[in-house]
């Protein structure tokens, strides 16, 4: 009776240890699971993070060439005519490559604009008894005729004799400004126009006033040409419609962006792309009125602006 239970006790207490022994192996294999999903997320998460400072490497590196490539488009149209590229001092380049293609097709048409510049030659001449020179002496000045017309200034140290012209209507056209210094005595015996382009400057500063039957009209360039006959004129000003592209390259990443800003700018002859550069010829370039916004050489007036992402 005894052996039997001691038996019993000795079957029991093996069979408790065998299940430890199959508990303990269980919790093994979890554990080594459990550490090999722990290990497949981390690395996960390793290349995620890798990927994603690579995603944003790429576009810091593309909105650096965005900023450089509009950057220095707007410096270059600021700078217009010049076309040379700034330096890294003025314009941070990020270490970027920049280049504006062939800058000498950067003009896309010019215009000249209508009454500038001084005219040729008229076909309406002077008859002061002065002479049209440019350093001519006028006092008390007489003219025939019923219409004179100069280029340049008029400066009389008197005052014209308009009532020495003949029919009628009485004129003067000045392709500049006008001074009468004394405007008392035989100046109002006559009905006369005084048209000039400048203005009316000092006049009766010697004494008098400026008659009532003697009108001052200022009139512009086209209108002064018109009524003169003006020949072609010499130095005359411009409207050229420009388009300024810049390229930045990254050469890490190769992310690429080209700004492109098309403009209008007023300039001379000298300040102005050439003609072959705009693809005119003297015979067949196109004269227009002038832009309200653009009244003065070196003025520019940006027509559009936009950027192209590679």
């Amino acid at each position: 009776m005894f052996k039997q239970q001691k038996f019993k006790f000795l079957l029991k207490k093996h069979r408790q240890v065998n299940t430890m022994h199959r508990q303990n192996g269980a919790l093994l294999l979890v554990a080594m699971m459990m550490l090999l999903i722990l290990s497949l997320l981390g690395f996960g998460t390793v290349s995620t993070t890798n990927i994603d400072l690579q995603i944003a490497g790429n576009q810091q590196r593309q909105n650096e060439a965005e900023l450089v490539a509009e950057n220095t488009v707007n410096y270059l149209v600021e700078n217009y005519p010049s076309l040379t590229l700034p330096s890294n001092a003025i314009v941070e380049n990020f270490g970027q490559t920049v280049s504006t293609g062939n800058q000498s097709n950067a003009c896309v048409t010019k215009t000249i604009i209508e009454g500038s510049g001084t005219p040729g030659f008229l076909a309406c001449g002077w008859t002061g008894s002065a002479g049209s020179g440019i350093n001519a002496y006028r006092d008390h000045e007489s003219f025939s005729g019923n219409k004179s017309c100069l280029v340049g200034d008029y400066v009389d140290e008197e005052h014209p004799h308009l009532h020495h012209m003949s029919g009628s209507p009485k004129e003067l056209w000045i392709n500049g400004n006008i001074t009468v210094k004394y405007c008392g005595g035989c100046f109002d015996d006559a009905v006369a126009t005084i048209y000039y382009t400048g203005s009316n400057i000092d006049s009766c500063s010697y004494g008098g006033s400026w008659p009532s039957v003697v009108s001052t009209v200022k009139v512009t360039q086209a209108q002064f040409n018109t009524a003169t006959g003006a020949g072609p004129s010499l130095d005359s000003d411009y409207y050229s419609q420009v388009e300024i592209r810049v390229t930045s390259t990254d050469p890490v990443s190769g992310a690429t962006a080209t700004a492109v800003k098309g403009f209008k700018y007023r300039g001379d002859s000298d300040g102005s792309p050439t003609n072959s550069q705009c693809d005119v010829t003297d015979g067949n370039i196109v004269s227009v009125e002038e832009d309200p916004w653009l009244t003065s050489n070196g003025s520019r007036r940006v027509l559009y602006s936009y950027l192209e992402i590679d």
